[in-house]
């Protein structure tokens, strides 16, 4: 067999992709390494979503070129987000890259890659793709339940890239979700551009809900449901209510709110104020017991003054929320944000992100602070050096964002739960010991 060789830059919904063309690939006749000086095929599956992200591919698609001067590989394939938008740059500027591959429709990589061509842009189509070939920590898997977005959020390039907004029929999704749990999978993490929409185009009603009630009789007793992508303009009491019912989705909120100022929010093309998010966040609390909230924000938005900020700031302090992440406004074509009046300088940017970082930082110390103490299943996902030692993830800790457990333990296996206590607080991890 060939050997491939795949690096996946950019968010969850890139992973996913990039574990279905594996599974396309090896069906094919490609067998998966680990090694680059290995492959005779090199795929890079890129993310162009902010201008760290394009200079990361970019980077690393030359850093993988060397391998075609140097070693045995023989096609540089650069697929995702950055092959889709900027094919034409691409083409120019590296044409020793030997295929450009879009994300319309990624069931067409083998067609693509055995094909002389040098660009292939495939038309945007429903994902209806089930099998994997896994390369996220063992017991814990992405379910990726649409594609595209239509919120044209005024900074955001992803309609662009990704198309419209697009629901995958619940029948393929659950029955990927089989082939999931044949690999021992114990949290299913559902993903999208907007997870909180799901079905209104396919079925013309909102089917979340629906959609984790067939998801939790496939699952077993003990295994986890987790939402990510929850956009605030979307999620209501109604369907906080709803997802309530569930008997294995944990209260783990990720919802990214951008801005706490409204004049910040109406520029984004955001449809409701903070003091709508602040109601929704209070519900959240009131509805579910001890939850965890994770956001993100944005600075240096174009118009975005001192007191904007500070009434971000003012926001964040006044919610508390458990995790935070925060990037600076990147100008992109064709969004409205880049020909808005009053664009920031990066150093001005950089330095309201530091400003909220810190913050934040202290923040989320202080609301670990409650769990010390307590007792918490953890999904382990890793066995280090040292004996008896484990990394792992509790129920309020996603993966690659957030904090890591540090487990004390002699029965932990990897890929499987463990009873543990929370000891104490290592910067935003945690040390537990087993029970």
């Amino acid at each position: 067999m060939k050997k491939i060789y795949v690096e996946t830059l950019g968010c969850s919904k890139n992973q996913v992709d990039s574990e279905k063309m594996l599974f396309i690939l090896n069906k094919n006749g490609y067998q998966k390494t680990e090694l680059p000086e290995e492959a005779d095929c090199i795929l890079i599956n890129t993310c162009c979503f902010i201008r760290p992200a394009k200079e990361e591919a970019i980077e690393t698609i030359l850093e993988l070129l060397e391998y075609k001067k140097k070693g045995k590989c023989k096609k540089i394939v650069v697929a995702g987000c950055l092959a889709q938008y900027y094919s034409k740059t691409l083409l120019n500027e590296m044409p020793e890259i030997d295929l450009i591959f879009g994300i319309g429709n990624i069931s067409l990589v083998i067609d693509a890659i055995n094909k002389e061509d040098k660009v292939v842009i495939p038309n945007y189509s429903k994902d209806d793709l089930t099998g994997r070939t896994l390369i996220s920590y063992p017991g814990s898997a992405y379910l990726k339940i649409s594609e595209g977005c239509s919120n044209y959020c005024s900074y955001c390039i992803i309609p662009y890239v990704r198309g419209p907004f697009r629901s995958r029929d619940i029948y393929n999704i659950i029955e990927e979700l089989n082939f999931l749990k044949k690999k021992e999978i114990k949290e299913i993490i559902i993903i999208s551009q907007d997870t909180t929409k799901y079905g209104v185009d396919l079925y013309n009603k909102n089917m979340l809900s629906e959609l984790i009630n067939q998801i939790e009789l496939v699952l077993d007793k003990e295994d986890w449901i987790r939402l990510l992508y929850l956009h605030p303009d979307h999620l209501d009491k109604k369907m906080l209510l709803k997802l309530k019912d569930s008997k294995k989705l944990i209260p783990y909120f990720d919802i990214p709110f951008q801005s706490g100022s409204n004049k910040i929010l109406k520029l984004m093309n955001r449809k409701n104020t903070k003091e709508y998010y602040l109601d929704l966040i209070n519900e959240i609390r009131a509805i579910f017991k001890n939850p965890v909230l994770r956001t993100t924000f944005i600075t240096g938005f174009p118009g975005e003054t001192d007191d904007d900020f500070e009434e971000t700031m003012k926001f964040i302090k006044e919610v508390e929320f458990d995790w935070i992440g925060g990037f600076i406004y990147s100008r992109e074509n064709n969004t409205v944000a880049k020909k808005l009046k009053g664009h920031i300088k990066e150093s001005l940017k950089s330095e309201r992100l530091s400003k909220l970082l810190n913050l934040t930082e202290k923040i989320t110390i202080d609301r670990l602070k409650r769990f010390i103490g307590t007792k918490q299943k953890v999904l382990i996902e890793e066995k280090v050096e040292r004996e008896n030692l484990y990394i792992g993830r509790f129920w309020g800790q996603a993966p690659e964002v957030d904090g890591l457990t540090v487990i004390e333990s002699e029965n932990a296996k990897v890929g499987c739960f463990i009873e543990a206590e929370i000891k104490k607080i290592n910067g935003i991890d945690f040390y537990a010991k087993e029970i």
